[in-house]
């Protein structure tokens, strides 16, 4: 396995590193890559003095691991993955998957190490946009919800930037329409700093309606909320199994576990533990070799009709009116 240590910035010095880490060479705006590591590109561009965008457009045709090791911590990562393959991010050995059909959207603290690994025969198209902290809290300031807690949301001693999600139906849509322009195209900057701009705000509009968590993250907490994370999708044919217990096992309280999941995924672990049951029940309905009963019984609802009415409040469609379609 190739293992590359780099870094990122909004300042583009780290552009020949990773290049050379990868055992190519800088071509203006390209990264120029060997075949045998991987086929497609690598394209850096500043689309402001305070904002940077990476795109990600390659095959890989061998393993990687990218150590991501950034040595400035002025600037905040929102990275849009559309990987369709293995790939994962993995902190104290601690892994989980990322991509279009997993956790697409991520934004990171420059200051959090990030291990990245991607397998051999996975396509990635990834966005990646450095943004300054300071236009980043710009941004953040024009939010109503944010004027009086600003200072406090960027004090690096009180609060972390970290999340892991999905990105929004627009923002796909956004990124879609980019990658039908060819990256020779004269206009290509400017419809990729117009992407840019569009996917921020769109991201910012998410912000909006997200509730607002201060919370210090260090490295051991996002470990052990990953891996509470996998333990929960390892008993997901379970009942849920408690905050308290999942708070233990954490070594948190159930006060702060609580607070880092939603802060780090999004959802309390209650709705975590739902929203991906009921996933994985949809995905065993639809291979159509076992009845909704069946189902319900498997993965430990209460009732055929308990799981139909949670069914019908995730999807917005009853499963026997789902499986019609299939």
């Amino acid at each position: 396995m190739k293992e590359v240590t780099h870094e990122y910035g909004i300042d583009l010095f780290w552009k020949n590193n990773l290049a050379e880490q990868l055992d190519g060479y800088v071509d203006g705006n390209y990264l120029r890559i060997p075949q045998e590591i991987h086929s497609g590109t690598r394209y850096v561009l500043p689309i402001s003095p305070f904002t940077t965008a990476l795109i990600i457009d390659v095959t890989y045709n061998q393993p990687v691991t990218f150590h991501q090791r950034n040595t400035k911590d002025d600037f905040i990562g929102v990275y849009f993955n559309l990987t369709e393959g293995e790939a994962f991010h993995v902190l104290d050995e601690v892994s989980r998957p990322v991509g279009r059909w997993n956790y697409n959207l991520a934004i990171m603290d420059s200051s959090l190490d990030a291990d990245y690994i991607i397998q051999e025969g996975s396509k990635t198209y990834m966005i990646s946009i450095f943004i300054a902290k300071t236009a980043f809290k710009a941004y953040l300031g024009k939010l109503p919800q944010f004027k009086e807690i600003l200072d406090e949301v960027f004090d690096s001693k009180k609060n972390t930037f970290i999340r892991y999600e999905r990105m929004t139906n627009e923002a796909w849509w956004l990124i879609e329409e980019l990658r039908k322009i060819d990256m020779d195209d004269p206009l290509y900057d400017v419809f990729l700093k117009g992407t840019v701009y569009a996917l921020m705000a769109n991201y910012m509009d998410q912000v909006a309606n997200q509730e607002i968590l201060i919370e210090k993250v260090v490295k051991e907490d996002l470990t052990a909320i990953i891996s509470s994370q996998s333990t929960l999708l390892d008993l997901i044919t379970e009942p849920f199994p408690g905050i308290s217990s999942l708070a233990n096992t954490a070594c948190m309280s159930e006060t702060r576990y609580k607070t880092l999941f939603k802060k780090i995924t999004g959802l309390s672990p209650n709705a975590f533990f739902l929203i991906n049951k009921l996933s994985s029940a949809k995905q065993i309905l639809e291979n159509g070799e076992v009845t909704i009963g069946e189902v319900s019984a498997q993965f430990n609802f209460a009732t055929p009709s308990h799981f139909a009415e949670l069914f019908k409040n995730a999807y917005g469609v009853a499963p026997k009116d789902h499986l019609s379609y299939f």
